[in-house]
Order: C-alpha cells, then structure tokens, then sequence
C-alpha cells in the first residue's frame, strides 16, 4: 500500500538540522539570488529598487522560515505568508503570468538542498534524516507556490472586479441624459478599457441580462 505523503514533514526532522544550516542561511541567499538572475530571463537584471528587495526579501524569509519551522513546527509560518502571497500579486501587477516566479522556486529549492545536503552531511546527519530534509524543502516550497498562487488569483480578482465596475460606469453614462460630454465619455471609455465606436445600437434586453 503506498504511504501517503506528510503535508509537514520537517516535523520529524531532530531539532539540531536547524543548527546544522542556521550558519549557511547568508550563503545560500547569494547563491539562490545569483542563480536566479542566470537562469530566469524575466529577473536576469541588477537586483535594484523595489523588485531587487522583494525578490531578496523572499528568499531570505523563506530560508528564515524553513529554520523556525524545524526548531518549532507548531510555530507555523503565520504572517510570513503575506511575503508570498504577496510576490503572486506582484507578478499579476507586472502582467506576467506565474512561470518565472515558479521557475524561481524551484530552483531556489535545487540550490537550497545543494547547500543544506552538503552541510548535514558535513555535520553527520544520519541518511534517514537526510531524505526527510530533502523531502522537507521540497515540501516547504510547495506552499511557499501555493501562496503565491492565491495572490495572483486575488490581484487577478481585483482587476477584473475595478474593470465590472468601470465597465457599468460607462453603461450608466452612455444612456443618461442629457448625454455626458464627449471628453467625459473618451475618459469613462479608456477607464473601462473600451474604444468609443463612430456609431452606436442599442440592444433592448431584460434588467438582468444587461452585463451578458
């Protein structure tokens, strides 16, 4: 019978692997932060201004994380989520789909295991503890995703709600009366996200079935 796979499983990693990659946690964010930056066209450019400390402030975050989750796994991450959820709406803001924020946890998590790996083998973690750490960052990485996912879904949301409301906005101006003036319309029109035609019909439908 296969097992089923642990949603939490740095729970059963022993509370000194956090020892074991605290002193690692500097070297492993440059290296991450320059392996993105070859390997990721849309992030391959000087790590500067508000994209560069949102992009170190993830990875650094999520290794800070990763350490405090295996020394306290009933801690649980708790407002550091917003860091993630947070780089979702950013890429949604940005009119990017989600490919190179994922791209980038992945190989975040290749680069982190690399070093970490390495390092618990240095210290002389035992095999099993090994495959439960490789296993935990992987893991850790999925939800760090996960988070990202629902804020784009949120900005993504948000965007389409304010463009409802432009686009209602518009209907109300375009049957109101006495008519609104043309600069009012063209402004109504581009906030709405529509091209004012040359001519205009008018459909007769129920209240209802306005927006369809």
């Amino acid at each position: 019978m296969t097992k089923s796979l642990d949603p939490e499983p740095w729970r059963g990693l022993p509370p000194e692997a956090a020892d074991v990659i605290e002193p690692e946690l500097e070297g492993i964010t440059g290296e991450i932060l320059a392996t993105i930056g070859r390997e990721v066209p849309e992030y391959a450019r000087p790590l500067e201004g508000r994209f560069g400390r949102g992009l170190r402030r993830g990875v650094e975050e999520a290794l800070r994380q990763f350490v405090a989750l295996i020394r306290d796994p009933d801690a649980g991450r708790g407002p550091g989520r917003e860091v993630y959820v947070e780089l979702g709406r950013g890429e949604q803001r940005q009119g990017r789909t989600l490919d190179s924020l994922q791209a980038a946890y992945r190989i975040g998590a290749r680069v982190a295991w690399r070093r970490i790996g390495a390092a618990a083998r240095r210290a002389g973690l035992s095999a099993e503890a090994l495959t439960l750490l490789a296993e935990a960052i992987f893991a850790y990485i999925d939800e760090l995703s996960a988070d990202s996912v629902e804020g784009y879904a949120e900005a993504r949301a948000e965007v389409e709600d304010l463009r409802r409301r432009r686009r209602h906005e518009l209907i109300a101006l375009l049957v109101a009366e006495p008519p609104p003036a043309a600069d009012d319309l063209a402004a109504a029109a581009r906030a709405a996200g529509w091209r004012v035609p040359a001519r205009l019909a008018v459909l007769a439908c129920e209240e209802g079935e306005a927006e369809a």
